[in-house]
């Protein structure tokens, strides 16, 4: 018989904490007691897959201007990035109205990049623009002068990192977004199959107030193993086992002892998926797609499995995935690094929805993107510097594609793709190139918490920030 999940994790959740009296101490607390109180009862299969480019992706060299006022502004503020309209691969959303860029100009993605424009143009790739960590709607009035509440340490790779996975960035990023959303759902899923994977390290992404995300490479679990020394020793081996295996009086001990046990089981577990009998091979979908696509194929391995009874890793409803890429800060020979790194990106995610295609489960998963910032504007002498604003892909069956997507924040004259002016004619830039968000992280994140189909009560616990915003719900998925 199936565990009472809620009854788990309201009973654990009181004795952590000592009982009702300490609740108030705890900033998260309203997000437990919701993970106690009700079960989603999902009835299908859903994963979403952040990708995340630490170093801050130069979006307006990812996602370029090929015409219009926007391909001539683009040209005078970067004389020494600015990429040939020859190369582009143009992307065909419509010239106007909704799902347009919305400045009456046409765009294309970077010369690297023909299997993201062919997966955009097939309706399995959207453009969500001009995103960034906001507390509120923000004006270049309001920026420049000082009236605006800003996200804390702008600029800052490893604090706006921090910030876009944790969401509110008013708040210190304890947890993440990631994170408190498998706090919602976990109790819908076995309880000893993680439901938060990352393969790309530890970070706030991955962190929940009652989850903890399960740390990984993409080749397979990280295992815990025994003392060198102990590998010949057939005697000594049995002996650790004993040790190993027993209940401990002391507390420490036993914790200790716990979490080693969880870590080789849940190693065991995931050892004999990632081998499971039938697992189809993934490898030539991912074909030149580096790190990002490695990781991507063990996702897409993951997946497979939850979907298709595999022994011991059945019985999954919803799942959150963590991939990571670096290399992505272009202070200097911009044009040459990103290139190289595009390519990859590229091959990555169009491997990850043709693999998922090959198995009839691309409607199941959303991949997306996210990074640290995005670069500035205006270019140095062969790059381009620390920004805020960047834009962002999502890749999916479900996805609603071959669109660009964003907010219209009042006073700053954007639909969806931002103006490309000179700063002293840009509503956008708030100086030095460094363009301000005009839809926020948190719009982003709960698109992606309702197709997850999280109630909106719920998804108002996972991103406190959201009512600022008039737009809840972007429509990409």
């Amino acid at each position: 018989m199936r565990p009472d999940r809620r009854k788990f994790i309201r009973e654990t959740i009181c004795a952590a904490l000592g009982g009702a009296s300490v609740y108030s101490a705890f900033g998260g607390m309203k997000l437990l007691q919701a993970a106690a109180r009700h079960d989603y009862g999902f009835t299908n299969y859903k994963a979403l897959v952040c990708v995340f480019l630490y170093g801050g992706n130069d979006s307006f060299n990812t996602i370029v201007p090929i015409s219009g006022a926007a391909r001539t502004n683009y040209q005078l503020v970067r004389p020494n990035l600015a990429l040939p309209t020859a190369g582009l691969h143009a992307l065909n959303a419509p010239a106007s109205g909704a799902g347009s860029p919305g400045d009456g100009s046409s765009y294309g993605l970077h010369a690297s990049m023909p299997e993201l424009a062919a997966l955009f143009n097939a309706n399995h790739a959207a453009i969500v623009a001009n995103v960034g960590s906001l507390v509120r709607p923000t004006t270049k009035t309001e920026y420049q002068g000082g009236s605006a509440v800003l996200p804390p340490q702008l600029f800052s790779h490893s604090d706006q990192a921090a910030y876009w996975q944790s969401s509110p960035p008013s708040n210190a990023p304890v947890t993440g977004w990631g994170g408190r959303i498998a706090d919602l759902v976990a109790s819908a899923n076995p309880p000893d199959i993680p439901i938060l994977t990352s393969l790309g390290g530890q970070d706030a992404f991955v962190r929940g107030e009652s989850v903890a995300g399960y740390v990984m490479n993409s080749y397979g679990p990280n295992v815990i193993d025994f003392p060198y020394e102990l590998s010949g020793d057939d005697a000594l081996r049995s002996a650790f086992d004993a040790l190993h295996a027993q209940g401990q009086a002391n507390a420490l001990e036993r914790t200790f002892g716990n979490a080693m046990r969880h870590s080789v089981a849940t190693a065991t577990l995931l050892q004999a998926t990632l081998g499971a009998a039938g697992m189809p091979n993934f490898d030539g979908y991912f074909a030149g797609a580096g790190e990002i696509g490695e990781q991507l194929e063990t996702v897409v391995k993951l997946i497979w499995a939850a979907n298709n009874n595999v022994p011991g890793y059945s019985g999954l409803s919803r799942q959150v995935f963590f991939v990571t890429g670096g290399g992505y800060d272009t202070h200097s020979d911009q044009l040459a690094t990103q290139g190289g790194l595009l390519v990859e990106l590229s091959k990555a995610l169009s491997g990850f929805h043709a693999a998922l295609t090959s198995v009839s489960l691309a409607d199941r998963a959303t991949a997306f993107t996210a990074s640290d910032f995005g670069r500035s504007l205006s270019n140095n002498e062969d790059g381009s510097d620390h920004g805020w604003a960047s834009h962002q892909f999502v890749v999916g069956g479900a996805v609603a594609g071959k669109k660009f997507y964003g907010d219209n924040l009042a006073g700053t004259g954007s639909a969806q793709m931002p103006s490309l002016a000179p700063s002293d004619q840009n509503p956008n830039d708030g100086g030095y190139g460094q363009m301000i968000p005009t839809t926020s992280v948190e719009q982003y994140s709960a698109t992606l918490a309702k197709w997850f189909e999280l109630s909106d009560s719920d998804i108002d616990l996972i991103l406190p920030n959201l009512g600022n915003f008039n737009t809840r719900y972007l429509g990409f998925v």
